[in-house]
C-alpha cells in the first residue's frame, strides 16, 4: 500500500495513467465480484448541512422520504435529484441510476456497505429508513466503485425518545392487485443506552400484460418475417423483516452498538407467452408457460465500538457476520404451433452466501487546519451455488442435462487516508486517497479454476468556496471535485456458465459470462454552484465529466448453432452532463401566498463511446434527460398534500455495431395527501402513475443477412395507497 503525504501528490495521482489491475488467472479465466456507487443531493427546508460540508452530499431524511406515502423505498428514490428508476421486470424493481448512467455505474450501499447477494432493495419501505445520502463524487472512506456516484441507504436505528409506532398500509393497483403491509417500530431510551426494533410484514401481488411485434428484413430491405406475441405474468412477493438495535453507553467515552437484520421472502410468478407467426418460419415453441418460485432467508449482524479520546480523537471499529440462502425452482412447458408438447425444462438452484467483514477508522484530534482520518475495510465472502438443469425436446433435438455448480471466494481489503483542511471562513479543502484490492477465487463443475486479482488507487480532491454574502455573511457556494473511480464486473458476468433461452435467435439469445472481463476505470471532475437564502430558496447548478476506459458492453455472437451475448471490454468513452435541483416557497415571492413549497430537479446527460459507430453511440442504458417538478401544500395544521410530475426521455443507444436498445419516454403523475387526526394519529393517501402511460422497449439487430427488430409494449398501472400511522 502507498499513501501520499502531500496534497500535491494527491492531485498528481488523479491524472496518472496506467493499469487499473494486476491480474493472474488459471487457464486465463477470472471471476471478480461487483459493487456499485452513487452521488447525492440534500433536500430540506431546515438547516442544510450540505452547505457547510466540504465533501458534497445530499441527505434526505425519513420525513421527506415518507411524505408521498410510497409503498417501497424505490418509489421514493425516483423523486430525488438525479435519480432515475428503469422499467422493472414483472414483480421486480427497476434498476436505480444516478445522472442517467445505467449499466451499474451507480453504487448502492446499505449502512455504508455493499448489500449481500439475494438482497432486493424493493423489500425496504420508507418507514425502515433513517436517511438516504447521495454523493455525486467519491470520498475516501467509502468504496470507489462509483463512477456515477453513490446512494447510501441508512437503516433506522435508535432514537433519543421513547416511541411505539404502528403503520397499517393497504394498496391496490388499477388492475385489481392488492399490496397490504404492516410495520411496527419500538424505541426505548435509557441513561445507559437505548434499544429499538423495526418489524415489517408485506405482500405485494402483481399482474403484468405485454404485447410485442417482431419484424425481419433481408439484405435488400424486403420484409421476410412478421410475428406478434402476448405475455401475461402474475404473481406475488411476500416479505417478513425483523431488525433489532441495541446501543450501550459503557461510559462517557465508549459506546457499543449491536445491530441485526433477519429477512425471509418468497417470490412466485407464472408467465404465459404466446407467439403468432404471420410471415416466415414458425417458432419451434409457439406457446409456453414459465413457473418461478424463489425463497430467500437472510441473517446479518454487526457490532460497532466507538471510543472518544480525551484529546479529541475518535476510534470506530465494526465487525459483521452474515449469510443468506436462496432456493430457486424454475419450470417451463412449451408447445408447438399445433399444440403438441415441444419443450420441458426443469431447473433447480440453491445459492448459499456467508461472509465476515471488518471496518474501522481513527480520527486524529483536530490540529490547526487539519482534520485527519484514516481507516480500513476488509471482507471475506463465500458463494456456493448448486444448479441442475434438464431439458426435454420431445424428439426435436437431443435432450440435455447439466450440473453447473460453483464455489467462489471474494476477498476485499482497503485502506484510506483523508484530511479536511480549513484555510479560513470561506475556503476548505478535502483530500483523500484509497487503496483497494479485490481477489476472487472460484471453481465450477463445468469450468476450470479461476483466480483474479486487481488493485486500484483512488485519489480524490474536493474543494468548497463560500462567497461573501450580504452583511458579511457567507452566501453562495462553489464546489469542485476531482476523483478516480472504477466499476468492477459482477461475479455472474465473469463465470463462463451459459443461460439458455427459449426460441433462440438474435432477438432472444443465450447469455454467458466472460472470465477475461476487466474493470472500467474513470477519471472525473465535478463542478457545482449553490445558491441559498434564509427565506428557503435553494438552487444548485452543476456539471460533471467522466473519462471511462474499457467500457463493458454485450456482444452478440453465433456459436455452435446458437446465438448468445457475452460481456466484453470495448473502447473508451466520455460521459458528461448538467444537473439542476432546488426548491422555492411561494412566500419568498409573495408575502400573502399560501404555504406552498415548489421543488424541481433536472439532469441532461451526454456520452460517446469511441469504438461504436455513430449516431447514438452512448454508454449502455443512458437516459439523456430526466426531470421532476413537484409542489407541496400545507393547507392547515391538519391537512397537507401535493403533486409530483416526472419525465424520463427515450433511450436509443447503439451498444455495438450491430445492436441498438430502444425505450420510449416515460411520464408519471403522482398525488399525495395527509390528514393529522390527532397528535398521535396520521392518515396518508397517495395515487401514483395516474397517467398509466404505455412503456415501449425493444432491440434492433443490423446483421449482414438483414435486420431484425422486436418491440414490446406494456401499459403502466396506477397504484392507490392508504396508510394509517398510530403513535402508541
Amino acid at each position: 500500500m502507498f499513501v501520499p503525504s502531500s496534497s500535491r501528490l494527491v492531485v498528481a495521482l488523479l491524472f496518472t495513467t496506467g493499469p487499473v489491475s494486476a491480474q493472474t488467472a488459471a487457464d486465463n479465466k477470472g471471476a471478480p465480484h461487483a459493487t456499485e456507487l452513487s452521488a447525492v443531493t440534500v433536500q430540506s427546508s431546515r438547516y442544510d448541512s450540505r452547505r457547510d460540508s466540504t465533501a458534497s452530499r445530499i441527505v434526505v431524511d425519513s420525513d421527506e422520504l415518507g411524505r408521498h406515502g410510497d409503498t417501497t423505498l424505490v418509489d421514493a428514490l425516483k423523486r430525488l435529484p438525479g435519480i432515475t428508476v428503469g422499467t422493472p421486470a414483472p414483480g421486480r424493481s427497476g434498476a436505480i441510476a444516478l445522472r442517467g448512467m445505467g449499466a451499474g455505474y451507480t453504487q448502492i450501499l446499505v449502512d455504508g456497505q455493499q448489500p449481500p447477494a439475494s438482497f432486493d432493495i424493493d423489500s425496504l419501505t420508507p418507514d425502515m429508513i433513517e436517511r438516504v445520502e447521495i454523493l455525486r463524487s467519491a470520498t475516501a472512506d467509502q468504496r470507489a466503485e462509483a463512477i456515477a456516484g453513490t446512494i447510501n441507504i441508512v437503516l433506522a436505528g435508535t432514537q433519543r425518545k421513547n416511541t411505539d409506532k404502528v403503520s397499517l398500509v393497504w394498496a391496490a393497483t388499477a388492475n385489481g392487485r392488492q399490496a397490504p403491509a404492516i410495520t411496527w417500530q419500538r424505541n426505548r431510551q435509557r441513561d445507559a443506552g437505548s434499544h429499538a426494533l423495526v418489524a415489517t410484514a408485506s405482500r405485494r401481488a402483481f399482474l403484468v400484460e405485454e404485447t410485442g411485434q417482431e419484424h425481419g428484413t433481408d439484405s435488400d430491405d424486403e420484409e421476410q418475417l412478421s410475428r406478434t406475441t402476448k405475455l401475461r405474468a402474475e404473481g406475488s412477493r411476500e416479505v417478513l423483516t425483523f431488525a433489532p438495535t441495541i446501543e450501550v453507553h459503557v461510559d462517557d467515552d465508549n459506546t457499543l452498538r449491536l445491530q441485526g437484520n433477519a429477512e425471509a421472502s418468497r417470490f412466485t410468478r407464472v408467465t404465459d407467452i404466446e407467439w403468432n407467426t404471420l410471415q416466415g418460419p414458425a417458432l419451434r415453441h409457439s406457446r409456453y408457460r414459465q413457473n418461478t418460485d424463489i425463497a430467500v432467508a437472510l441473517l446479518q449482524g454487526n457490532a460497532r465500538w466507538s471510543r472518544q479520546s480525551i484529546n479529541g480523537g475518535r476510534f470506530d471499529a465494526k465487525i459483521g457476520l452474515g449469510g443468506n440462502r436462496e432456493r430457486n425452482t424454475y419450470r417451463e412447458h412449451g408447445q408447438d404451433v399445433i399444440g403438441q408438447p415441444s419443450l420441458e425444462e426443469r431447473t433447480d438452484r440453491e445459492l448459499r452466501v456467508s461472509g465476515v467483514s471488518s471496518t474501522g477508522s481513527y480520527a486524529l484530534p483536530a490540529s490547526g487546519r487539519h482534520n485527519l482520518q484514516m481507516g480500513w475495510e476488509g471482507s471475506l465472502d463465500r458463494h456456493r451455488e448448486d444448479r441442475t438443469q434438464s431439458i426435454r425436446y420431445f424428439g426435436l433435438e437431443p435432450d440435455t442435462y447439466s450440473n453447473q455448480a460453483y464455489d467462489a471466494q471474494v476477498r476485499r481489503l482497503a485502506f484510506y487516508l483523508q484530511d479536511e483542511l480549513t484555510f479560513g471562513p470561506q475556503w476548505s479543502l478535502y483530500l483523500g486517497t484509497r487503496w483497494e484490492r479485490i481477489e476472487t477465487v472460484s471453481d465450477g463443475g463445468d469450468f476450470v479454476a479461476i483466480r483474479n486479482r486487481r488493485q486500484v488507487l483512488s485519489p480524490v480532491l474536493q474543494s468548497l468556496w463560500k462567497l461573501p454574502g450580504k452583511n458579511g455573511d457567507n452566501g453562495d457556494r462553489i464546489r469542485l471535485a476531482l476523483s478516480r473511480t472504477f466499476k468492477a464486473p459482477a461475479l455472474t458476468s465473469l463465470l463462463p456458465r451459459p443461460y439458455t433461452s427459449t426460441n433462440n435467435r438474435p432477438a432472444n439469445p443465450d447469455e454467458i459470462g466472460n472470465p477475461a472481463l476487466r474493470p472500467e476505470l474513470a477519471t472525473g471532475i465535478d463542478l457545482a454552484y449553490e445558491i441559498g437564502s434564509g427565506q428557503g430558496l435553494r438552487l444548485n447548478l452543476g456539471g460533471y465529466f467522466r473519462q471511462i476506459k474499457g467500457v463493458v458492453r454485450k456482444e452478440l455472437q453465433y456459436q455452435n448453432g446458437r446465438w448468445l451475448i457475452a460481456p466484453v471490454n470495448g473502447g473508451n468513452a466520455a460521459a458528461w452532463g448538467l444537473e439542476l435541483d432546488g426548491g422555492l416557497p411561494l412566500s419568498a415571492l409573495f408575502r400573502t401566498a399560501p404555504a406552498i413549497d415548489l421543488r424541481f430537479n433536472a439532469t441532461r446527460a451526454w456520452s460517446q463511446v469511441d469504438d461504436v459507430p455513430a449516431p447514438d453511440n452512448r454508454i449502455p442504458d443512458q437516459t439523456r434527460f430526466s426531470a421532476t417538478l413537484g409542489a407541496d401544500y400545507r393547507i392547515n395544521p391538519r391537512w397537507s398534500g401535493g403533486i409530483s410530475y416526472s419525465y424520463r426521455s427515450s433511450v436509443d443507444v447503439r451498444t455495438t455495431s450491430v445492436q441498438m436498445d430502444l425505450k420510449s419516454p416515460n411520464r408519471e403523475l403522482d398525488l399525495h395527501a395527509q390528514w393529522t387526526a390527532t397528535a398521535k394519529t396520521r392518515l396518508r393517501f397517495s395515487a401514483s402513475n395516474l397517467l398509466q402511460q404505455e412503456l415501449v422497449s425493444g432491440q434492433r439487430y443490423l446483421l449482414p443477412e438483414g435486420s431484425q427488430e422486436i418491440v414490446r409494449t406494456r401499459r403502466g398501472i396506477a397504484l392507490f395507497r392508504a396508510e394509517l400511522e398510530i403513535q402508541l
